[in-house]
């Protein structure tokens, strides 16, 4: 009898640390556009030849500029004048500009998932820096501004999500507590 219920406060414990975790964003699929002073070509495809190797939308990335958000660097950007990144979390993304060079043009972000129900300011660095959500779209968008070389502007930005995926581990540890307390209920009528 010490045995079944050792067994049973041992089952119990496994399920009662492991709730339902949620993936989030994680493991959705996003598009990404960047444009500056309103120009028409979308410097995160790759296609265009400025995606750095190490980002998910980098050349040879299947369908980029849509990727599968990991949590990382999912859209990466660089010429003369300046980085772009946009790295997403399981609950929201950053966005950083790097200045390579002095310039000055407004910057226009839209990212693209069918997860994207809401969005809201963390913190930002650029000046005069608006946002919004239209459907599953958002968009981003920082007026003109000078920017010297060596400067770092930043927006943090946390996104709702119609996601509500459990993780496998979730899966998993349930899958294996719910069998322990079968057994353990096999046992019991055994005894």
């Amino acid at each position: 009898m010490r045995k079944l219920n050792f067994l049973a406060a041992a089952i119990l414990t496994v399920l009662c640390m492991a709730p339902m975790c949620r993936a989030g964003l994680i493991g959705t699929t996003v598009t990404g556009f960047i444009n500056f002073d309103g120009e028409t070509l979308n410097y995160y495809n790759p296609a265009n030849g400025l995606v750095p190797a190490g980002y998910q939308n980098s050349a040879g990335a299947q369908d980029s500029p849509t990727v599968i958000i990991v949590g990382g660097n999912e859209f990466g950007f660089q010429d003369d004048a300046n980085v772009d990144v946009t790295s997403f979390s399981s609950t929201g993304f950053t966005f950083t500009d790097t200045s390579e060079s002095g310039f000055s043009f407004s910057i226009n972000l839209e990212l693209k998932d069918t997860a994207f129900t809401g969005v809201s300011l963390i913190s930002s660095t650029f000046p005069g820096l608006t946002y919004s959500i239209s459907g599953d779209v958002i968009k981003i968008h920082n007026p003109q501004f000078s920017v010297a070389a060596g400067q770092v502007y930043t927006a943090s930005f946390s996104v709702s999500s119609a996601s509500g995926v459990p993780e496998p581990s979730s899966f998993a540890l349930l899958l294996i507590g719910t069998a322990g307390l079968g057994a353990l209920r096999k046992l019991r009528t055994k005894a």
